[in-house]
């Protein structure tokens, strides 16, 4: 379109905007509610001796209907809006230089929407839905008025719908779609070439297009809801999921190639236009599902035997297939998780006859694997493990305990060759305690990352071990002043909130040699909120760093800084 340069502020000129709108509704009884819209901008440009005027126009509409037949919709809206932008210059105001390479445009863009509501049966819907975008723009340069040109510019649609059956209280099935697609013309003239042959194309004959849909089937079970007096399994939840994603991207296509109604990407369809290529489509299926059971909820276990009740298993799975084509090159990948499970139990207290010092103890048990295979060139196979432990000492100390591995290979499956391990471990032990008004959070985490090459040669190995320290005080001494001539108390809040961290890392390793060092850092913040709409805050901190062998690269900075929040 036209040129973009505005008025500036070391140029003269003049701009004046003109905006209004109107809007108005339709609500009577049971009739269907219309509402509309109309907006005005216009804007002058003196200098540029150039108008921008934009008209919108909108309407909507929602009904909900009265009758209760399963064919027909219970619910009802549809939207339609138009906008016109025009952009005009004064081509006899405007000197021949200044004319040059200038356009008078006029814009349209059409937006069309609607959704429906069904209710097949009680406790079961069907809500499809529509909308689509359309832009096209005409234009002339003001040195040849008499040869107007018009094309399509873009065009973006979505059709979905989602959905539930219930045919059991314990059998419903939910099911959705969505499709999107986006076409965008060139607006240029261009040489395409392919092969060894080349055309020219004007200004919108030619688009990319781009689509993206996805699906999905889902189902969940209670088995409470199909066997309720079977103890063992009526907490057995199982849901089930299955979904697609699929995209592709065209270009090149030309602008008489009408795909809205090719609402399945996996349905292939033939372009019309020689020049037109596919650069990439990915089709990726994803069967997916997860179990929670607590097989002893329902038994009346006691004493020592009540953590049994406390039992509970957790299990993910997934597996996902993706075929994938980028211009021309076709890969197929395959990943999958199997297990995932948590076991999880809580008062053990009772089961080791501690409950006189702790209390709350609970202990999670954690183990997964995942293999992401591209198909005849790599797999990589990953496992993890893990567990932590909580409870109360002493009805004093929140304690904590936790421990992680993940071990991780690779595999080149054209030579039938492993190209690289790695483990990874840490570790956390953590307490907290009151004294006063102060919180005290003593803290120390482990990590150690060991990796290896092909051959077995080691090419990382890093320890690094992180006491800790956060320090959290808060109190509130609130107060009020009465005011002078008047009968009013302002209150005080008078609230001040203090966190402190302090962290020492001490980092090793044989084989790098930077992750040699120490690193201590002190955070200090403090938060004097003295009434609801005053507050102030004050930061500090301090950092110091040593390196084991490269002296040079030692350090040590400070930081501070405020805050005032006034709100009225």
């Amino acid at each position: 379109t036209g040129s973009n340069n505005l008025v500036n502020s070391i140029q003269q000129g003049k701009v004046r905007r003109l905006d209004g709108t109107a809007a108005g509704t339709f609500n009577v009884n049971s009739l269907p509610k219309i509402g509309f819209n109309y907006a005005k901008n216009r804007t002058d440009y003196n200098l540029l001796q150039r108008r921008d005027d934009r008209d919108s126009y909108s309407g909507n509409m929602t009904y909900t209907s009265p009758l209760n037949f399963f064919a027909l919709p219970n619910t009802i809206s549809a939207n339609y809006s138009m906008i016109t932008n025009k952009v005009a210059y004064n081509s006899v105001e405007l000197t021949t230089t200044a004319a040059a390479g200038l356009y008078n445009t006029t814009e349209r863009t059409d937006m069309y929407g609607g959704k429906l509501g069904f209710t097949p049966w009680r406790g079961s819907s069907f809500n499809p839905g529509y909308s689509l975008q359309q832009v096209k723009e005409k234009r002339y340069r003001l040195s040849t008025p008499d040869l107007v040109e018009r094309y399509p510019k873009s065009m973006q649609q979505t059709v979905e719908f989602n959905s539930n059956f219930m045919f059991f209280r314990w059998f419903n099935p939910s099911a959705n779609y969505t499709m999107t697609l986006t076409e965008n013309n060139n607006l240029n003239a261009l040489t395409v070439t392919k092969l060894s042959t080349s055309a020219v194309f004007e200004a919108g004959e030619l688009k990319t297009v781009n689509r993206t849909a996805q699906g999905g089937v889902n189902l969940t079970i209670n088995m409470n809801d199909l066997m309720p007096r079977n103890r063992l399994l009526r907490s057995m939840v199982l849901s089930s999921n299955y979904q697609t994603q699929d995209g592709d991207s065209w270009q090149n296509l030309g602008k008489d190639q009408d795909i809205r109604w090719k609402l399945w990407l996996r349905d292939s369809f033939r372009a019309k236009n020689y020049f037109a290529q596919r650069n990439s489509l990915t089709l990726r299926d994803t069967v997916s599902s997860s179990q929670r059971w607590q097989p002893f909820e329902s038994f009346g276990l006691k004493g020592a035997l009540a953590p049994v009740r406390t039992i509970s298993i957790t299990n993910n799975f997934s597996n996902s297939v993706q075929r994938s084509e980028v211009t021309g090159t076709v890969t197929r990948s395959v990943n999958r998780t199997l297990p995932d499970v948590i076991f999880s139990i809580s008062q053990l207290e009772y089961l080791t006859h501690t409950s006189r010092w702790v209390q709350n103890k609970t202990m999670n048990l954690k183990y997964s694997k995942n293999t992401s295979e591209t198909k005849l060139i790599s797999m990589d196979v990953a496992e993890g493990y893990g567990s932590d432990l909580r409870f109360k000492l002493l009805n004093a100390l929140d304690m904590a305990m936790s421990y992680n591995a993940r071990l991780t290979n690779r595999k080149d499956l054209r030579q039938n060759l492993k190209v690289q391990s790695s483990k990874h471990q840490d570790a956390t032990f953590q307490s907290a305690f009151d004294y006063g008004k102060f919180r005290f959070t003593p803290k120390v985490d482990y990590s150690l990352d060991v990796a290896k090459g092909g051959l077995g040669i080691v090419t990382q190995n890093t320890q690094v071990i992180t006491p800790s320290l956060l320090i959290k005080a808060d109190t509130q001494l609130p107060r009020g002043l009465k005011l002078p001539f008047v009968k009013r108390i302002l209150s005080f809040t008078n609230r001040i909130t203090w966190t402190t961290t302090l962290t020492y890392a001490f980092k090793k390793s044989p084989i790098t040699l930077a992750d040699n060092n120490r690193l201590f850092t002190l955070n200090s913040s403090a938060d004097y909120e003295a009434a609801k709409n005053l507050r102030l805050t004050f930061n500090a901190g301090i950092q110091r760093y040593w390196h084991r062998y490269v002296k040079e690269d030692e350090y040590i900075s400070y930081q501070g800084g405020s805050t005032l929040t006034f709100q009225f």
